[in-house]
Order: structure tokens, then C-alpha cells, then sequence
């Protein structure tokens, strides 16, 4: 029998330690939406899990509504794909707040690992710590980016219908009348604030993943800078900053049992992460493609909706790209590693036991770590360029289909 899994507490104290670190940094900015949205996986009260599970199944009836009336008026191209937008954009809110609720206890035990064992982004001399520190703050003016342009873009849509024609914020098929006095009012703003909580639901989520991403490539490169120091002087100040004292008397091969013990580390977490997130970022990548699809052929048929659907398909394109673009630097910085073993003046170490392991931890890291969309892409740049084609492929697809329609 498997013991207990022990969430640690992730409060105050986590955030002071973290944020003394210009690369751990960036995921206080997750960790605020988060406990926004009652989502940070934290030692919380049986309350809040409850209250995040209520969430949960409020979302999924506002879905179930909403998705009624894209079945139900299909007929209508212009009216449904514009449902179906929203209708997508609420289903990423239940994916990502299910995967947060029911993964609780393994990410807290990441977010354990890198506050208590992940090394400081200072090991590294202080021009290559400037560029990794720059390198994970680019992390969250990506995902800042997508969050202010979603904001006022929901500021438009959300408000728009109650102040022109008394229509809902989600368009959906009840079992009663909902336009009747006070009734109508009350859907209005059960809709209102569940379309507001998927916006920053998902905006969490991603500052979430993409930082945890980006200060996993970032350990890859402080173990780079600390393989290539391992057998030179710069070592000892490096062991002295992660170690303390300890690392003071530290051999050169306790050094390197150590980097191994790193190594493991970083490889398990990269593994969980996968584990976790891998059906995200599938239902992510067919989302993106069926959204960019979708905006170009309303576009080309209700110019009504120009804003709307441009928005959105720049909101899901900028939302793969930076999926993609954590994932590519996580793979080349994994995949770097053992070059940077192989700098090290290993041919000055005459320790046969120091050289085989040094052979093992090269044959180890030569297989980059990735993040796929469960299996079915990897995250990197090719994909992206890969979502682009198919979105393209599927939009002259159904824009043909749809003309000899209206021509029959």
C-alpha cells in the first residue's frame, strides 16, 4: 500500500524564498491567479476543494446549455461557429480547472522540489544569469500579453449583449423561459461571472504551466554552467552557493554524485509534467486548430463579427505559440546537457570511476527531454508551424464545402 501524499503548505514563506530568485520568480504571477480562481495547489482547507469542485460543476452545467444551442441551430454556419467559439473556450476552463483539482498532490510536490531543491540561477556567473533571468521573464510577457488582450476583448463581449438586444453572454437553450423579468437578470449574471472565471481560469493555468516549464530549462542551464565547472576553480564557489558549508569540502566526485542526483530530479519532474499536462495540451492543440479554422470562415461569411473572431483567433494562436515555444526551449536546453559534460577537462580527471560515470550521465542526457500533446506532437516550433498548415488545410476544406452549399 502506497503512503499518503503530504501537500505542503505553499504560502508566505514559499513566496519570500522564491522570489529572492530571479528565475523561480516568475511563477508568483501563477500562483496569484491561481489562488484567484481557488486553484493553487496548497494545503488547503476541505472548504476550498470543495468550493473548487463547485466550480467545477457549475462550468460544466453552463456548458451543457450553451452546447444545446450550437446542436441546435447548426444549420446557421455564421451563428454556430460563433457559439462554438465560446462553447471551445468554456471547455478549456473545465480541462484546465479539472487537471488542477485532480493533480493537486503532484503538483505541490513539484512546486516542493523547486522551492526546496531546484539550485539558484546565482551558481552561474553573473552575465549568463542576466540572459536566463531574462530568458524566464519573457515567460510571463507572453502570457501577460494574452491575458490583457483577452480582458478587453471579454469586456466587449460579456457586456455587449445586455446593453444592446437583452441577449445572454453565452447563447443557450434552457427548459424554461429564460427572457422573463428577474429570470432573465438572474441567467445574465450567472453567465456573466462563469465566463469571467473560464477567462482567468485559463490565463492561470498557462502562467502556471509556462512558468514551471521555463524554470525546468532553466535548471538545465545552471547544470550546463555547473558540468563545465566541475573540475576547474570556479567549481568551489559554485558548491560553496548551492551547498553552503558542506559544499566547501566537497570532492570533485561527491560533486558529480550530486549533479547526478540533479539530473534525476529534474528528469522526474519533466516526467510529471508530461504525465499532468499532456491531455491539456492536446485538447489545446485541437482547439487551436478547429479555432483558427473556425474565425477565418466566419470572417469570410459574417463581417459582423470581425472583432469578435479576430480576437479569437489570435488569442488561441498566441496561446500555442507560447505552449510551443516552452516546449522548445525545455528540449534544446535538455538536449544541450551533454555537451556540456563533454567540456568539462574530463581528460585531466584520471579517476576511472569519475569517467565512467561522467560516460554514463552523457549517455543519459543525449535523449532530451519533451512535453507532447499526449503523444501525438511534440511541443516545439515545428508544431506550431504544423497547426498552421492544418488550419489552413481545414479552413479551404469546409470554405468549399460551404459555396457549393449556397451555390446549390
Amino acid at each position: 500500500m502506497s503512503p499518503k501524499i503530504v501537500i505542503r503548505k505553499l504560502s508566505t514563506e514559499f513566496s519570500r524564498d522564491v522570489f529572492k530568485d530571479g528565475a523561480k520568480k516568475v511563477i508568483l504571477p501563477g500562483k496569484i491567479l491561481l489562488q484567484s480562481v481557488c486553484c493553487w495547489p496548497d494545503n488547503e482547507s476541505a472548504f476550498m476543494s470543495i468550493v473548487g469542485w463547485c466550480l467545477f460543476w457549475n462550468l460544466f452545467i453552463v456548458e451543457i446549455f450553451h452546447t444545446f444551442y450550437v446542436f441546435k441551430n447548426f444549420r446557421d454556419i455564421g451563428d454556430a461557429v460563433s457559439a462554438g467559439a465560446t462553447v471551445t473556450t468554456t471547455m478549456e476552463g473545465l480541462v484546465r480547472l479539472h487537471i488542477m483539482l485532480s493533480k493537486r498532490e503532484v503538483l505541490n510536490g513539484i512546486l516542493v522540489k523547486l522551492w526546496k531543491q531546484f539550485w539558484s540561477v546565482e551558481v552561474i556567473e553573473p552575465i549568463k544569469c542576466k540572459k536566463a533571468q531574462r530568458k524566464a521573464q519573457l515567460s510571463i510577457v507572453l502570457t501577460s500579453i494574452v491575458l490583457v488582450s483577452s480582458v478587453i476583448s471579454n469586456t466587449q463581449i460579456s457586456g455587449a449583449p445586455y446593453v444592446r438586444n437583452r441577449g445572454l453572454v453565452l447563447k443557450s437553450v434552457f427548459p424554461f423561459d429564460w427572457e422573463e423579468t428577474y429570470i432573465y437578470e438572474l441567467v445574465y449574471i450567472w453567465q456573466y461571472y462563469s465566463d469571467w472565471f473560464v477567462l482567468f481560469m485559463i490565463n492561470a493555468f498557462d502562467f502556471f504551466f509556462i512558468a514551471l516549464v521555463t524554470i525546468c530549462s532553466v535548471q538545465f542551464v545552471i547544470m550546463q554552467e555547473v558540468f563545465r565547472s566541475i573540475l576547474a576553480v570556479d567549481s568551489r564557489r559554485q558548491r560553496v552557493l548551492i551547498f553552503g558549508a558542506r559544499g566547501a569540502k566537497m570532492t570533485d566526485k561527491e560533486m558529480l554524485f550530486e549533479c547526478l542526483q540533479q539530473h534525476k530530479l529534474l528528469i522526474g519532474i519533466c516526467n510529471e509534467l508530461e504525465e499532468s499536462f499532456n491531455i491539456v495540451i492536446l485538447f489545446q492543440f485541437f482547439v487551436s486548430t478547429s479555432a483558427i479554422c473556425a474565425a477565418s470562415l466566419v470572417l469570410n461569411v459574417d463581417y459582423s463579427q470581425f472583432f469578435k473572431m479576430l480576437m479569437y483567433a489570435a488569442a488561441h494562436l498566441s496561446q500555442w505559440f507560447y505552449y510551443c515555444f516552452a516546449g522548445d526551449v525545455i528540449s534544446y536546453e535538455s538536449g544541450h546537457l551533454s555537451l556540456a559534460i563533454y567540456e568539462c577537462n574530463w581528460h585531466l580527471q584520471y579517476d576511472r570511476d569519475f569517467r565512467k560515470a561522467l560516460l554514463l550521465m552523457i549517455q543519459r542526457s543525449q535523449r532530451p527531454q519533451y512535453l507532447t500533446a499526449a503523444g501525438v506532437v511534440q511541443l516545439d516550433f515545428a508544431s506550431f508551424l504544423r497547426i498552421m498548415r492544418l488550419s489552413f488545410s481545414f479552413y479551404t476544406l469546409l470554405n468549399n464545402l460551404l459555396m457549393k452549399n449556397m451555390d446549390g
